[in-house]
């Protein structure tokens, strides 16, 4: 796990050699609209134990996806990855992710779907809520193949995974991480997450036999990951 920016032109994804990993799995920075939204739900346990849902209103605390730091990001990805390439986006920017992935010379193969359950509602209520976030997955040269078979690319599974809330704002669940790493990866296989966060693809990389390689530039979410991942690997070794 490094710490450090995965765009960084000397010690980031530039520095790892080409086809060097075989999959790119991240949750990059959302764009610049969803971040004007300020909006998250927390959830936790009331005093008698019921599931409660606590709407707040917060500043996401690291900065939005760019245009440049996305062609930069898939151009990388598409770089160093053998295989797949799946980046999490809002539903109005896979548009923009397909382009920058197919410019960077990547084979487009679908956008999947991560439906919440517990998504937060629309507080304003003049419009649908989003109860969902979409997956932009392409592929490198030669044939796809995947372990879903004919499957559909839509997986439902709640937020909150801990009561005690999440130890990052739009952290992933673990049970969602350890579905996309089954169905796209083999066991032995290198992932990378240049956009680590607080680690969930790595413990679920770890947690099913696969390699990991993280990058997250903010030292908070960095310590967090580091301690994840190694809680992770020791528990690996208990099992075995």
């Amino acid at each position: 796990m490094r710490l450090g920016d995965c765009l960084d032109p000397v010690s980031g994804m530039a520095s790892l050699g080409d086809k060097s990993v075989d999959h790119v799995i991240t949750d990059p920075p959302y764009e610049a609209e969803a971040h004007t939204l300020q909006r998250r739900v927390k959830r936790g346990l009331s005093a008698d134990g019921v599931d409660m849902c606590v709407a707040e209103v917060e500043a996401l605390d690291f900065a939005p996806m760019t245009e440049e730091g996305r062609d930069a990001s898939a151009r990388h990805a598409v770089r160093v990855a053998r295989r797949w390439h799946l980046f999490f986006c809002q539903a109005e920017a896979v548009g923009v992710w397909k382009r920058s992935m197919v410019a960077a010379g990547a084979s487009w193969k679908r956008s999947c779907v991560w439906l919440k359950p517990d998504g937060m509602p629309q507080l304003t209520g003049d419009r649908p809520g989003m109860g969902y976030e979409s997956v932009a997955c392409s592929h490198g040269p030669g044939a796809s193949r995947w372990n879903g078979g004919g499957s559909h690319g839509v997986w439902s599974f709640s937020k909150s995974e801990n009561p005690a809330g999440n130890d990052h704002p739009t952290q992933k669940p673990v049970a969602l991480m350890e579905k996309l790493v089954r169905l796209f990866t083999d066991p032995g296989d290198l992932i990378l997450d240049p956009f680590a966060g607080s680690g969930t693809t790595g413990v679920a990389a770890i947690r099913l036999g696969r390699r990991f390689i993280g990058f997250e530039k903010d030292p908070k979410y960095h310590a967090i990951a580091v301690k994840r991942l190694t809680a992770a690997r020791e528990q690996l070794e208990l099992c075995a």
